[in-house]
């Protein structure tokens, strides 16, 4: 089980931002012991896709970073988006990257 300490500083920018965004999403992922699961996954997801970026695909850096957040990392608000188009839960830090084209 992973624990605030196997988050990288992106983690903490994860957990902050989903807590402040998205507090429903939030309370219904710690009520089934998800939560840290779920911001673990993403920021390994996150930090795999800025480096396929950004490294691999050499993007300007910024944008890449853009990005690879919007994608798993820093949420649309509740209020803008109920729903999102996947289920944190269900995150698995080794599914593939989503195909994104500069």
């Amino acid at each position: 089980m992973e624990t605030t300490d196997d988050l990288t500083p992106l983690g903490h920018q994860i957990l902050e931002h989903w807590s402040k965004h998205r507090p429903q999403m939030v309370q219904a992922l710690t009520a089934r012991s998800q939560l840290l699961p779920a911001i673990f996954a993403a920021q390994e997801l996150t930090s795999s896709l800025l480096y396929e970026l950004a490294v691999i695909r050499k993007m300007e850096y910024q944008i890449a970073w853009e990005l690879a957040t919007k994608e798993w990392a820093f949420l649309p608000d509740e209020e803008d988006q109920p729903q999102l188009s996947f289920d944190p839960a269900t995150l698995d830090p080794k599914q593939p990257l989503p195909a994104i084209s500069a």
